[in-house]
């Protein structure tokens, strides 16, 4: 329509110009031309104005229809479309206005008013600054947006949406390995109708508990289960916390048959079957390596944390001889595929980091490698003062000490780091130097945790072991009886005082295997003597420790805590030795000393008889350990803090921690 309009005026102001120099041509009284022009010129001035007219007016009316139509919008949107608006007060935070989507989802037909109130809106305010960005009202569940310079919030109801993800997240495929722990141990001693039966009753007890979820399984072989389910059946065993633990611990000892635990674990989530698999395998590893009668649950997703059910009992000595000599030529081979060996402990190293450290120096002179032990001097304690003391007299194994920036200067790309006591990076005396090897091995006694290394070639991890000294000094056994080389007298000295410092003198986690270990460095000339003044506090630490113990309060009625100063910094092993000695008093059986590091971190520092579980509580901390020996640091925060936040543990998990039913 306007494309005709405008041919029209086109071709008739073209007209009029062909007439006017018509009228140029063919007329000659050039008055009558001015004349009839002046008509002509008065009237095309005309027409156009008329034309300006309509063309504003048609503008005009335009921008009406268009107001009238995005009010119509707005108006549809802000209360047909299920969005909710709210816009709030920037300085009280108290509602203002809300849409009628909004107003029907917070209005109580049973209070017969806005269930909306400051608090809400903080409440969004606070998740938005934390990036969160749902919000539940009743049974509905809602994400929602901010605009904090609008102060508005808008949302909408995704109860159907999460519904569908929780139903299909439910249905994902979950296996599980069940595995029953010193199988070989219990059955080494019994005659065929013994291990037939034990065979039936934990089948029975495995079987029966499986079917109570309908769940698909099979049995393997006499000590190792599978079975398949959906993720729903695994969080329904989630809630029990899996019983299962506890009935076969409990029943088999009623039965006269000690030491039979379960190990299982479960993944889920993979994107194949091979890849949930692999993980529920990786799972079960975990848990045989925390000690066993436990249950790890992950999800098949690297950056996924593991869910741990169970660990009541202590580590059962596991490790055999023959894994011994296996780990100890595996090292071996690693030892002499490596131009040189760097060996570090954890941060502010005790005895047994150190004593382990200097044995596995010795492991690698063996095979004529240059093997250098990591110590920073800035992160010294009294035990390991003494030792640099003592190493005066012996340059040889003074001149093998190189500080975490000498390390970084020499070391090679092919270089092997070997972690010992500890498996956390995070802990590492250099967490930089850690970052630039390649080759990784560890050997440690504690029960692994989430946080570990993703590039160790092997890793040696025996949790029933009292110490790192302990499993150092079973690798040099096997190989210096090999090469034909002896253990130095000040080496195996190290070595015991690390057993010694860990064991609390061979009261705690003791088996027969620590006293083999300490009867051969005996033979090789650990000095008993020198390993009680390494071991020894001076006057002001025992002076410390006093002031420590005064503080003591009580927990439980079998339970301690002690709480250094706020603005006073503790070396580590005087916060251990004062959870020590408060643990040799009757009727305590667990003390937990939280004191300020000497790195400003908080350290907790956790001790029990056996009685009490101080391992899960350390865990739920971010620490780790043993069931009787745990610990963990806290990088931020305050004394009273992390005080407040250890009592809410203890008491969230007391029947766990005391393994009451």
């Amino acid at each position: 329509m306007k494309q005709t309009r405008l041919k029209r005026i086109t071709l008739f102001f073209i007209f009029l110009f062909i007439f006017q120099m018509g009228l140029v041509f063919f007329l000659s009284n050039k008055v009558i031309i001015i004349a009839i022009l002046a008509v002509i010129n008065l009237y095309l001035i005309n027409r156009i104005l008329n034309l300006i007219k309509r063309l504003e007016l048609s503008n005009i009316e335009k921008i009406r229809e268009a107001t009238i139509n995005a009010e119509d919008s707005i108006d549809f949107a802000i209360n047909e479309v299920p969005v909710g608006i709210i816009t709030y007060n920037e300085r009280t935070k108290q509602p203002i206005w809300l849409n009628p989507y909004a107003e029907e989802v917070f209005y109580s037909s049973e209070e017969h008013q806005l269930m909306l109130t400051k608090e809400d809106i903080l409440s969004y305010i606070s998740s938005f600054e934390k990036g969160k960005d749902i919000f539940k009202v009743g049974n509905e569940i809602f994400r929602f947006k901010m605009n904090m310079e609008q102060k508005t919030i808008t949302f909408e109801n995704i109860t159907q949406e999460s519904t569908l993800y929780q139903e299909k997240k439910a249905m994902q495929t979950a296996i599980g390995i069940v595995s029953v722990d010193n199988y070989d141990d219990v059955t080494d001693n019994m005659d065929v109708k013994q291990v037939s039966y034990l065979n039936s009753f934990i089948t029975t007890m495995i079987s029966d508990w499986l079917e109570e979820y309908k769940v698909f399984y099979k049995r393997l072989n006499a000590e190792r289960y599978i079975f398949v389910s959906q993720l729903e059946d695994v969080e329904k065993m989630m809630s029990a916390k899996f019983q299962i633990l506890d009935d076969i611990r409990k029943q088999t000892a009623e039965q006269g048959i000690m030491g039979i635990t379960l190990s299982i674990g479960i993944s889920y989530g993979g994107d194949t079957l091979d890849v949930t698999g692999t993980a529920a395998q990786t799972s079960l590893d975990m848990a045989l390596v925390r000690g066993g009668d436990q249950v790890v649950v992950k999800e098949a997703n690297g950056n996924s944390k593991p869910v741990y059910f169970g660990g009541k009992s202590a580590s059962v000595a596991k490790r055999t001889r023959v894994r011994s000599r296996a780990m100890s030529t595996a090292i071996q081979g690693l030892i002499q595929e490596s131009p040189d060996v760097y060996i570090m402990g954890h941060q502010f190293p005790d005895m047994d980091a150190i004593g382990s450290a200097f044995g596995v120096a010795k492991l690698a002179k063996f095979y004529d490698k240059a093997a250098w032990v990591i110590l920073d001097e800035e992160q010294n304690i009294p035990d390991t003062s003494r030792v640099l003391e003592e190493l005066e007299g012996h340059p040889d194994l003074q001149q093998q000490i190189l500080s975490p920036k000498e390390a970084m200067k020499r070391m090679k790309n092919d270089s092997l780091l070997i972690m010992v006591d500890y498996h956390k990076p995070s802990l590492s005396i250099s967490k930089e130097l850690y970052d630039k090897f390649n080759r990784v091995v560890i050997i440690d006694h504690h029960r692994r945790g989430d946080e570990f290394p993703d590039k160790s070639l092997l890793s040696y991890i025996e949790s029933s072991a009292s110490s790192a000294s302990e499993l150092v000094t079973e690798l040099l056994e096997y190989q210096s009886n090999t090469v034909n080389s002896k253990l130095d007298k000040f080496d195996a000295t190290l070595l015991l005082a690390g057993i010694v410092v860990d064991t609390k003198s061979f009261s705690v986690r003791t088996t027969a295997r620590t006293f083999d270990v300490a009867s051969y460095l005996r033979t090789c000339g650990a000095d008993s003597s020198l390993v009680q003044y390494l071991l020894s506090s001076d006057l002001a630490s025992y002076l410390e420790m006093s002031l420590l113990i005064s503080k003591t309060e009580y927990v439980t009625e079998d339970t301690v805590l002690v709480v250094g100063e706020e603005d006073k910094e503790y070396d580590s092993v005087e916060a251990a030795k004062t959870a020590d000695t408060l643990l040799s008093m009757a009727g305590i059986n667990a003390a937990f000393v939280i004191t300020r590091r000497l790195d400003k971190k908080i350290g907790i520092s956790a001790r029990s008889n056996g009685s009490i579980n101080v391992q899960l509580i350390m865990e739920a901390l971010g620490g780790g350990g043993h069931f009787t020996n745990a610990a963990t640091q806290i990088s931020s925060g305050s004394i009273s803090e992390a005080k407040a936040t250890l009592l809410e543990v203890i008491h969230k998990n007391i029947d766990e921690m005391y393994d009451k039913e």
